[in-house]
């Protein structure tokens, strides 16, 4: 399955489907005072930052005004048409961004740890045995019977599952059958049978291990899979035109990590606050799969960039141009820390 090459006209359609946002241009909020921010974030991500920004935004002369988007693309298309001031994304929308013209910068880390690899309970599979996997993946194609995986195609989680299947000698087009399921629904299908395993956020792998219909596979975090998926990008025309109000919303943005960041704990009680998901998932996903940092492993964003290019989800390799496309001048100014101690962690 390949997924169809993003263009702006497919920004813009995928756009009026995935979310309603206020409209106004860059220039309008600065009209309203640089306090008010707008700031993109995914439905239901981002749970611990949603709760504390609030009681930390009056300390740096800010009001956030969180818009929910469904995906990193209707966040990213907001945050081009200067409809956001911040927003969340991953590290293949950085490329994706860039492979479009879009003039965008990275300004802030947030960590990773959200992809994860788990097969329901009718597929007999030991945790992190790759080899396991790759001869049982080779087995079911001989017999007629592929192994299916559910994944959003063009999602993040497509390009991670499928150059880990590279790296077991599997071609995940030919050997398997990759089926476009969205994320909420991957506990239900591994509940069902309707696919063998799922390459999903691990929000709904913890949801339906916690229900006994799946079980952990592989985490793929560190090592050959990389740490960098998630941070926070704004208008690079916001950097130059307003470099105070950047300052101030990635030094909050610091402030509230330093709160939770090696706070397991502390994060789970944030998360209760915003979710409403079951405590033992939330408890899963905080101790076992998520880790925070504000520094950002750069080798890990040129490496998205090159792998799209490989999987021809993008026009060209951009990954030598991915520095361009940074800008720590304001996570340098609220940590103490130099650019290079932030490109790594």
């Amino acid at each position: 399955m390949t997924p169809h090459r993003m263009t702006r006209r497919t920004f813009w359609r995928s756009s009026l489907s995935l979310a309603t946002i206020g409209a106004g241009s860059l220039a309008s909020s600065y009209a309203r005072g640089d306090d008010n921010v707008r700031h993109g974030i995914q439905i239901g991500a981002l749970g611990a930052l949603r709760t504390l920004l609030p009681s930390i935004e009056k300390k740096h002369g800010l009001k956030y005004d969180v818009k929910d988007f469904r995906d990193s693309t209707s966040a990213l298309l907001a945050l081009d048409q200067g409809e956001l001031d911040v927003a969340n994304t991953t590290s293949q929308h950085l490329a994706r961004a860039i492979s479009e013209g879009m003039d965008v910068v990275w300004i802030c880390g947030w960590g990773g740890g959200y992809n994860v690899l788990v097969a329901g309970k009718r597929l007999d599979l030991p945790m992190a045995d790759d080899a396991a996997l790759g001869a049982a993946i080779l087995r079911r194609k001989r017999e007629g019977k592929p192994i299916t995986i559910g994944v959003p195609t063009g999602s993040l989680q497509h390009a991670k599952l499928s150059f880990f299947l590279k790296s077991l000698g599997i071609d995940g087009e030919r050997d398997t059958q990759i089926v476009n399921i969205p994320f909420p629904n991957h506990p239900r299908a591994l509940e069902a049978g309707e696919v063998d395993m799922a390459m999903t956020l691990c929000v709904f792998g913890a949801i339906a291990i916690d229900k006994g219909d799946a079980k952990l596979v592989r985490h793929l975090f560190g090592d050959k899979s990389g740490k960098q998926e998630i941070g926070f990008i704004a208008n690079r025309k916001l950097t130059q035109r307003k470099p105070e109000l950047v300052q101030k919303i990635v030094s909050s943005h610091v402030e509230a990590m330093n709160t939770f960041m090696g706070n397991p704990d502390l994060r789970i009680e944030l998360e209760r606050k915003y979710s409403r998901l079951p405590d033992a998932v939330i408890a899963m996903q905080e101790r076992q799969f998520l880790k925070y940092d504000y520094r950002t492993n750069v080798a890990d964003l040129k490496t998205m960039a090159k792998e799209l290019r490989e999987l021809g989800w993008v026009k060209e390799d951009y990954s030598d141009r991915v520095d361009k496309y940074i800008d720590f001048t304001f996570l340098a100014k609220a940590t103490g820390r130099s650019p290079a101690q932030l490109s790594t962690w």
